[in-house]
């Protein structure tokens, strides 16, 4: 059977996407292109040894996808830890970041173009993948491999590029409604798209795109399977009517009855919150972008400068501000109280009130993120080599707004004390509003600018071919500068009262080589060296080499192997001390140890209970060292079958991370001077700043599979299989300790876990202007995070899309469908590391079967 390359590397696509886009752009066979992975530009018949995947935005958005982030998570390769939907527990500016093969995304370099864009302000130690917005994209690629040697030294665990429309003519209109079989998370978007010129023909092009999109919030309230689990371990001590310790005994006036359904029995005499009612499981988010492109074409050389802005804001909601230990009442103040829950007289003694700032709601977050990007870029051919080169400035700001809800620490205690306030029942109205705070509390900004310029040219001719190779230099400066206001000091509930301000910069400057050389017929070799020079870590050389092998014209051998370094971020160094309350639930080592009051301990302060995790930055980081290889099989017996397999395995030494409270709890002697006091003993916090950890190590399989119809009277009909076998996950939690696994599952309740299996499978059909897909998108089940409950097994997570789509004369085209279309609901899990509850947010959609209908108008 006649074999050909050119078919092998672009049906390894996701969905055959760069067959079509080839097609669809007119590309001719000669055409000398750079494809993601290496910097010489080549034809396009031409195959990389290593594995890569084209994801054309049409595909995705066929599926109901209307946001970069929800197109990357439905990628087998992709296994991220922080989501969107994270914002409701931490302060992450609503960001959502990539981990290729689950290794973080620290380690899944970002590209727009092929450069660089400003990592998140906030939680940034990656670039947020909503400040890309979806309309402006033409397609994805993704380079399932470390191309440290390439991109830069920090490109360990991949690179994803996001690829803009190189021209554009006409206008093009397009709007989508999305509605949700059930309360909550119904999204719409509109966007417009013009330009002029023609670079072959007029030998000039400009074009721009206007977005939006908003997205409504889910609460815990609209889903049952959010709230069905919630049980009297959920409750938390913090509670309206307020708690009050006295002798050492928790007590409360509206004991037993309290006040459902928040307020609720905790104990004999004591009542709990049910918090997690009160708390969004995604947020409302609303995406604004431009995006504007000039180019001009100069006989050989093509210039162009381009300007993206995305603007994102989004809101959450989380259980009304806890107020521990605010204020000590004595016998004379208004809100004394003069009897416990049973009527028994007290004799005077003080009562410490642990109370809610119910009567002002749930704490509201406003988070507006803003990422810009402006690039100037120019390329062509010089004296036979093919240049490529230009300068780029990016920035994020990220803006963490106390929108209400939040109290003001300064005032409350005195307002309670005096009786303004009346910490246990109904208070005089407007005294609430009295103490409450609002306004800005962190401003961040992070900048990158940078400059590159890179040659690449076939030197001379092998008896097997031409030896081609590439050159080039890069510069880059980066600057974190975060700004805690003033008012953060007083909105002790926020997260970042105790921190301060900080910043930060550095310079990197590079210098690589790459060759491509045919070493016998059928033998290609690819070499590539880095050598990296930054102003606070010191110089590092990284190289890789690729081979690709044709034994028979149906079968390809590739392999690659790598050398990595990650320097700390400045996000490591240089990111603000921030005190969260834990997910999970301790016990206070000293205060109840074994889970039993002691040493002035009592059960609703000091034992099963969140307590404040202070985390930050540090400057005592060593740098990551990493090493990757790759193995893979590229197979075609015939033309309507395509199968590959690609053997990984990675090695990170020194990584960088953040010890779990889990840790420190477990192990209270060793960590003992992570346990933050309050003069009278109390617990403040644990502190789990930055640190090198230790070694991480992963391995696995990508698989994919492509089968195609032959044409006929009913149309075309294909079929794709793109999985991710993970079979090893092993990591040190702290320097120097033994290897622990999350592979298949948690590892007690400190890592996350690495599922085994996970794939996207897609039924394709066209026939004229008609088309459709029906695609599974899922992930192996593992075990949960507290084994020794009834349910310790998450089941699997599956979930189906259909879609039909009509073309009418080239113009008009109609796309309807159904996201999730059986209604599946995220399997229970008893997880506790996400405020959400009775299911995994970061690994599953909480919102259910969803309709939608899209339609674009080209003129």
């Amino acid at each position: 059977m006649n074999f050909r390359m050119k078919r092998i590397a672009l049906a390894l696509s996701v969905l055959g996407g760069a067959m079509a886009h080839a097609a669809d752009d007119g590309v001719t066979q000669l055409e000398r292109v750079e494809v993601t992975g290496s910097n010489i530009k080549r034809s396009i018949k031409q195959e990389l040894a290593q594995p890569i995947s084209t994801i054309r935005t049409e595909d995705m958005t066929r599926q109901g996808f209307t946001t970069v982030e929800q197109v990357i998570s439905s990628l087998a390769s992709n296994q991220a830890a922080l989501v969107s939907a994270s914002s409701v527990q931490t302060i992450s500016g609503g960001a959502a970041y990539a981990s290729l093969r689950g290794l973080g995304s620290q380690y899944t370099l970002i590209l727009l173009d092929g450069r660089r864009v400003a990592n998140q302000a906030i939680s940034g130690y990656a670039t947020d993948l909503n400040a890309i917005p979806l309309s402006s994209i033409e397609r994805i690629e993704v380079l399932r491999d470390g191309a440290s040697a390439i991109y830069g030294t920090d490109a360990i665990g991949g690179v994803i590029n996001f690829i803009t429309k190189k021209s554009y003519q006409g206008v093009t209109v397009s709007g989508e409604l999305i509605s949700t079989a059930h309360t909550g998370g119904g999204s719409g978007n509109a966007s417009i798209t013009a330009g002029m010129g023609s670079l072959s023909e007029d030998g000039y092009n400009v074009y721009g795109s206007l977005s939006y999109q908003k997205t409504d919030p889910i609460t815990t309230n609209h889903r049952d399977f959010a709230r069905q689990y919630l049980t009297a371990s959920n409750l938390s001590g913090r509670t309206f009517p307020g708690n009050f310790t006295y002798k050492d005994k928790a007590y409360n006036l509206a004991s037993p009855t309290c006040q459902p359904p928040y307020s609720l029995p905790l104990g004999s005499l004591a009542c709990g919150e049910m918090a997690t009612l009160y708390m969004d499981l995604t947020p409302k988010v609303e995406q604004s972008s431009v995006t504007a492109k000039v180019a001009r074409r100069i006989g050989e050389h093509t210039l162009s400068l381009q300007y993206l802005g995305t603007r994102i804001i989004s809101t959450t909601h989380i259980s009304p501000e806890p107020l521990t230990d605010i204020v000590t009442l004595l016998p004379g103040d208004r809100y004394y109280p003069t009897r416990l829950p049973d009527g028994t007289p007290t004799d005077g003694s003080e009562a410490v009130v642990n109370t809610r700032a119910v009567p002002l709601g749930p704490r509201v977050t406003e988070s507006r993120s803003t990422t810009q990007r402006i690039a100037f870029n120019a390329e062509g051919v010089i004296a036979g080599w093919d240049y490529k080169g230009g300068v780029a400035y990016s920035s994020n700001r990220t803006v963490i707004n106390f929108k209400s809800g939040y109290v003001n620490s300064s005032t409350v205690a005195s307002a309670i004390k005096n009786g303004s306030i009346n910490p246990f029942g109904p208070s005089p109205a407007g005294a609430w509003q009295s103490v409450e705070l609002k306004g800005d509390g962190w401003i961040a900004d992070f900048v990158t600018t940078m400059a590159d310029l890179k040659f690449s040219k076939e030197l001379f001719e092998l008896p097997a071919g031409a030896v081609a190779t590439a050159i080039g230099f890069e510069a880059r400066h980066e600057k974190l500068d975060s700004k805690i206001q003033s008012i953060a000091q007083y909105a002790q509930g926020s997260g970042i009262a105790d921190s301060k301000s900080t910043k930060g910069g550095r310079t990197v400057t590079a210098l690589y080589a790459e060759a491509d050389v045919p070493i016998i017929k059928n033998l290609d070799l690819q070499l590539a060296a880095r050598y990296d020079r930054y102003t606070d870590f010191g110089n590092t050389f990284n190289p890789k080499v690729a081979l690709k092998y044709l034994p028979m014209p149906q079968v390809m051998l590739r392999a690659s192997a790598s050398k990595g370094f990650r320097a700390p971020t400045l996000y490591d160094i240089y990111s603000p001390d921030n005190a969260t309350y834990t997910a999970n639930k301790f016990d206070d080592p000293l205060r109840c140890p074994g889970g039993v009051p002691a040493n002035g301990g009592n059960e609703v302060n000091d034992c099963n209970t969140q307590f404040q995790n202070l985390q930050g930055g540090s400057n005592n980081l060593r740098p990551e060292k990493a090493s990757t290889l790759s193995v893979g099989v590229v197979v075609e017996p015939v033309k309507e079958v395509t199968a590959s397999a690609d053997l990984w395995w990675s090695v990170v030494k020194d990584s960088i991370g953040q010890l779990d409270p889990g840790i420190v709890f477990s192990n209270p002697a060793l960590y003992a001077e992570r346990f933050v006091r309050n003069p009278n003993g109390s617990l403040k916090y644990v502190v789990t700043r930055s640190q090198n950890l230790g070694t991480l190590s992963a391995a696995g399989v990508d698989l994919s599979l492509i089968l195609r119809s032959p044409k006929t009277a009913w149309g075309n009909f294909t079929v794709n299989l793109d999985g991710t076998y993970t079979s090893k996950y092993a990591q040190q939690l702290e320097p120097g300790g033994a290897y622990f696994s999350p592979l298949g599952g948690w590892y007690k309740d400190v890592l996350q876990p690495v599922v085994r299996w996970k794939h996207s499978l897609a039924f394709n059909w066209n026939n004229g202007p008609w088309s459709g897909a029906l695609v599974q998108n899922y992930m192996a089940g593992y075990t949960d995070m507290n084994p020794k409950k009834q349910r310790h097994k998450v089941d699997s997570y599956e979930t189906w899309n259909l879609s039909a789509n009509y073309v009418w004369d080239k113009k008009l085209t109609l796309t309807a469908g159904i996201r999730n279309l059986l209604d599946e609901a995220p399997p229970y899990s008893n997880q506790t590391k996400s405020f959400q509850v009775g299911f995994d947010p970061v690994r599953t959609d909480p919102v259910g079967r969803s309709y939608f209908l899209k339609a674009t108008y080209k003129m």
